[in-house]
């Protein structure tokens, strides 16, 4: 395992590049979860049902995005990592206008933070990766 130390590069978080922090070398799962996050972000309410999102890691598992990403990794790998770590929330409940009711969503999150960064230690780093993802996510 590499160390948390080689990716950790305050440019590189301020540029909203914090999924390299979070997900390290593996290029493809930093892809599958850039297209998650940008098909979030195209609702209004920055969220996709869970059925949306069975979908979308089918579409993962055949290639059929441009990225081979397996469904089993996306569920365990991915998407766990990002509940854990509060980055997204699961049962989130929504109006839908199509369906005309509740539904339960999993549903991206900005982290709340102060504008201003803390002077140093472990809080100013949760800041920074915390500002990176409301920076990806807002952009």
């Amino acid at each position: 395992m590499k160390s948390i130390k080689l990716y950790w590069n305050e440019k590189t978080l301020s540029s909203g590049d914090v999924l390299a922090l979070l997900f390290g070398d593996r290029k493809e799962t930093i892809k599958a979860a850039r297209l998650a996050i940008g098909r979030m972000k195209n609702t209004n309410t920055l969220s996709m049902t869970k059925r949306e999102l069975r979908f979308f890691a089918k579409e993962l598992g055949s290639g059929k995005l441009g990225v081979k990403y397996s469904y089993h990794n996306f569920y365990t790998k991915l998407l766990r990592k990002l509940l854990d770590m509060g980055f997204v929330e699961k049962d989130v409940l929504i109006w839908d206008a199509k369906r005309r009711k509740t539904v339960a969503v999993y549903q991206l999150r900005l982290q709340p933070i102060p504008e201003r960064a803390p002077q140093a230690g472990f809080v100013k780093q949760a800041w920074q990766v915390a500002k990176g993802w409301n920076d990806l996510i807002q952009e």
